[in-house]
């Protein structure tokens, strides 16, 4: 049995039109509900999921009257899958799991899924190796040089206050305290 599933998520996109191509594909039953909160299917798909068994096709105008995102349509898709259902969306001719390899159409979903978590890391590992590629670190510049923080922590060995060097060196007292504390950290 074929089951028509219409969801306005704007209020821009009316129903009545999606329920007329779900009747006018022969759909025995077709759910419609409003969600408006862009937080993807709600309760309502759950109510509609229990109405569905093994054998039936689950029908809707196009991905986006199911589901926000593709994770959000990868789950989804997997729980009209578990309860022996088939989904076919009518905008979208390559989301059918009613054909031949129908399986497919969930890997090759979480695949994409897997594939934009993959190109996102490595943008985000790009973002974050791009000034060291340019010989710049990353963050603020330091405010000591490596000489200048020796030369502090040899001047408190010897007892100098931490607002005494900061003054001498142009800086304030927690940057000599917060480098103490940074040599203490190293050696434990």
């Amino acid at each position: 049995m074929k089951i028509g599933y219409a969801r306005v998520s704007t209020k821009w996109y009316q129903s009545k039109v999606q329920l007329a191509q779900l009747e006018g594909q022969g759909c025995a039953k077709v759910w419609s509900e409003e969600n408006f909160s862009h937080d993807g299917p709600d309760d309502g798909f759950e109510r509609f999921l229990a109405e569905v068994s093994p054998g039936d096709t689950v029908v809707t105008t196009r991905l986006a009257s199911l589901a926000d995102s593709a994770p959000d349509l990868l789950r989804l898709l997997e729980k009209i899958h578990r309860k022996g259902a088939y989904f076919r969306s009518l905008a979208e001719p390559w989301a059918d799991t009613t054909s031949e390899g129908g399986d497919r159409v969930i890997e090759t979903v979480r695949g994409l899924i897997e594939f934009e978590i993959a190109v996102a890391d490595v943008k985000s590992r790009d973002d974050q190796d791009r000034p060291k590629t340019f010989g710049v670190s990353a963050g603020r510049p330091q405010k000591l040089s490596n000489h200048q923080k020796q030369k502090a922590l040899s001047l408190l060995k010897v007892g100098k206050s931490a607002a005494a060097i900061g003054r001498m060196l142009g800086v304030s007292r927690s940057t000599i305290s917060r480098l103490k504390s940074e040599k203490a950290a190293a050696t434990e």
